[in-house]
């Protein structure tokens, strides 16, 4: 059986990001090498243990690099696509956070790297918007 696509608050797809199937593999090797790209890409101030690097996917309890999950909107909701507000402006500044990240990933890194983090990172702004929109389809089909 396959593992379900799990979606961040943010967009992110949890399933086909490295450092999320390293630490369900508990690969520790790979671990030290995402800790190591992490810092690289800057996405971290320096190289982590592999303790700090590892992610079973978002929780409102975890610390948030773009502070989402303290967002009032998202009580009771999985992601910000379910969200009324949607787009508002901190999804806005995620996904222009997130195109940045994309060019300096796509300057640093191998292709195959870099297709893999597109897929799981880099796509959000689409994926939230499908979200959305199935969303916004499912209330007026109940409204009928």
């Amino acid at each position: 059986m396959t593992q379900p696509e799990y979606i961040s608050f943010c967009g992110d797809i949890c399933t086909l990001c490295p450092r999320y199937i390293a630490t369900q593999k508990n690969d520790e090797d790979e671990l030290a090498a995402i800790a190591e790209l992490w810092f690289r890409l800057g996405f971290r101030e320096t190289i982590v243990s592999n303790d700090d690097i590892r992610c079973n996917g978002c929780t409102r309890e975890k610390k948030c690099l773009y502070s989402i999950t303290v967002c009032e909107h998202l009580k009771g909701k999985k992601n910000c696509g379910e969200c009324e507000q949607f787009p508002c402006k901190i999804i806005a500044s995620v996904f222009k956070k997130s195109d940045q990240y994309a060019i300096t990933c796509q300057n640093k890194c191998r292709e195959e790297t870099y297709e893999q983090l597109f897929q799981a990172f880099f796509m959000k702004e689409d994926i939230l918007t499908a979200i959305h929109a199935a969303k916004l389809d499912e209330s007026e089909q109940g409204e009928k």
